[in-house]
């Protein structure tokens, strides 16, 4: 690939911030990073081992939000975290060494289909908000619960981009628990696997530093910004992704033709 000027940058940056929001509001952000990241010429093993740095960051940033609202339910992080990692692990390494093509064409297609998977939003219970932390704790040890978490983090570590809606399906949809709380731990699983993730990628020289760099500046201030909008615009947000998904599908299908 070419080298990245200053212009190409300044976009990974913007699109760090969009996708720092969206990935802590909802979920999918990585969708627009991704893609953003292989229109600039980034092959589609680097760009996913580089898109995990960002991710990783701005997860991060977003738990110490949502721990600063007193929003996460710190009791229930092992039961959700730790079979989560197990499976990203996993995941990550299987990523590692799947040939740059079907790379490609997996972050093409599945992450298309993903996108369209993003305009479902979770169902959650009408008395989810009157759970009590014992209650959230109970949730998290279920054991269909922690078997979606192994899932979300084995996708996730293959793949990552929307992996955080597979989790708001898992605390909110299939747990139980209202949208705040299943985001705040939502951010707090995908920040625990995606050290994981990123290790893995990290020894594989995966990683292409300058724009994981310039992506990560912008991940975690849009993902500071989010945690006090962590509802409110989830919805729309997730729309506006998924159809700059389904354009930059269309370019890079083009590409491939």
């Amino acid at each position: 690939m070419h080298a990245l000027g200053t212009v190409e940058l300044a976009i990974l940056a913007l699109v760090g911030a969009a996708a720092g929001f969206v990935n802590t509001v909802a979920g999918a952000g990585s969708l627009l990073s991704l893609r953003a990241l292989m229109v600039l010429g980034l092959p589609a093993t680097l760009a996913n081992g580089t898109n995990r740095v960002p991710v990783m960051a701005q997860s991060i940033a977003a738990t110490l939000g949502f721990s600063k609202e007193r929003k996460l339910p710190m009791a229930a992080i092992a039961w959700t975290a730790a079979p989560a990692s197990i499976g990203a692990l996993a995941g990550s390494i299987g990523a590692s060494f799947v040939p740059e093509k079907p790379m490609r064409l997996l972050l093409i297609v599945v992450l298309f289909f993903v996108g369209l998977l993003g305009l479902r939003a979770p169902k959650v219970a009408k008395d989810a908000h009157e759970i009590d932390d014992a209650g959230v704790v109970a949730i998290c040890r279920a054991p269909r619960v922690v078997a979606w978490s192994f899932f979300a983090g084995a996708y996730g570590g293959f793949l990552q981009a929307g992996v955080g809606l597979i989790l708001l399906h898992a605390l909110a949809t299939v747990g139980g628990l209202d949208l705040i709380r299943a985001n705040a731990l939502k951010v707090v699983v995908v920040a625990t696997f995606s050290v994981v993730a990123a290790t893995v990628f990290i020894a594989r020289g995966q990683v292409h530093w300058i724009a994981a760099a310039a992506m990560t500046a912008g991940s975690v201030v849009g993902a500071r910004i989010a945690v006090a909008y962590a509802i409110k615009w989830a919805q729309r947000l997730k729309l506006f992704v998924v159809i700059v998904d389904l354009l930059a599908c269309v370019f890079l299908l083009l590409q491939e033709l």
